[in-house]
């Protein structure tokens, strides 16, 4: 049990009131296309980078969790997996303590031990998290080899071929947000840290690929959080200018795609890592389904392939994304 009763009491009762509102409502996909088997999948042999996306699934080892836990193991072994992703909510209502909070075994290093998932895991913060300590979170990294998460906030690159690459920029969506918040003259974006630092990435990027990720949705249809206006005022104009591929999120605990119709960024919610919540749709909504699941993306020079995973293994929904040529940035 937790350090702190309160902490361990208040986690159970949410984590039961999520389960009971999951166990209520009827879920159903907007526009279903698709769904198959995940043993449908294999690895692409055009394809060079292969990732999973996991958001809000820190619930302290709940059957829903490890349920998704397993599905992902099984997919792993069978794309052969390079790392995996988090869009933060690590550990549900208070965040971490400690390096030595025993919350990492019941959440992380309990749940995803299968050898399949013993890959670089790299982590975003959510709201949740910051209730927390979130420097303990980049602490963890010397703890944990595969934790690998520097910063509140960083970017690394990963190789596709000779001549192409993906770059991924995490963000600390919360940190934007109350920064935001914080100024008395929102003019002056250009004076939060985090900001500043993320335009510079974006303007200095030259690989085929950029992915962010980030806690807070840009647009989302789920009635319960939905579009974050802080995150629309102030991000939504670097993605269209630098023509990010695509922003990948949690906060929401559905899937969702979504598009901008004038624009180029896809935007994916993927936050069904441990309790769904009802779903909806709007002018923006692609495609949205409420179930326990996983992101799993495979990387070409040339194409990036989405599919959304659900907790019963079923693959169901794909989505490719075709570049031809680098676009301008």
């Amino acid at each position: 049990m937790s350090s702190n009763p309160f902490k361990f009491i208040f986690t159970f009762l949410f984590v039961v009131l999520i389960l009971i509102l999951s166990a209520c409502d009827d879920f159903h996909p907007i526009n279903y296309t698709y769904s198959s088997s995940y043993q449908s999948l294999s690895r692409n042999s055009n394809s060079t980078i292969h990732f999973f996306v996991l958001s809000d699934w820190g619930f302290s080892g709940s059957d829903n969790q490890r349920k998704v836990a397993t599905e992902m193991a099984q997919v792993s072994k069978l794309v052969g997996l390079n790392f995996i992703l988090t869009c933060g909510d690590n550990f549900q209502i208070a965040g971490v303590d400690s390096v030595n909070d025993p919350l990492w075994f019941d959440n992380y290093e309990n749940v995803y031990n299968d050898t399949s998932l013993n890959v670089p895991w790299h982590p975003t913060l959510g709201n949740h998290d910051h209730y927390g300590n979130p420097q303990v979170q980049v602490e963890y990294s010397k703890i944990n080899k595969s934790w690998q998460m520097p910063a509140l906030y960083y970017t690394f690159t990963q190789r596709i071929s000779t001549t192409s690459s993906a770059r991924f920029i995490v963000l600390d969506t919360q940190g934007l947000i109350e920064n935001f918040q914080g100024l008395t003259d929102t003019t002056k974006i250009d004076s939060i840290p985090q900001y500043r630092w993320l335009k510079n990435v974006l303007a200095e990027s030259a690989e085929q690929w950029i992915f962010v990720t980030g806690h807070h949705p840009v647009y989302s249809a789920s009635t319960f959080h939905g579009d974050t206006y802080e995150m629309k005022k102030l991000i939504k104009p670097l993605f269209d200018k630098y023509k990010v591929d695509f922003y990948i999120c949690g906060h929401d605990h559905n899937f969702e795609h979504a598009k901008d119709a004038n624009q180029y960024t896809d935007y994916i919610v993927t936050g069904t890592g441990g309790a769904p919540r009802p779903i909806s749709g709007n002018a923006h909504t692609i495609y949205s389904i409420s179930t326990l699941g996983f992101t799993y993306i495979s990387l070409s020079s040339l194409n990036a392939r989405l599919h959304f995973i659900s907790g019963d293994g079923l693959v169901e929904y794909i989505y490719t994304k075709t570049k031809l040529i680098r676009t301008g940035r």
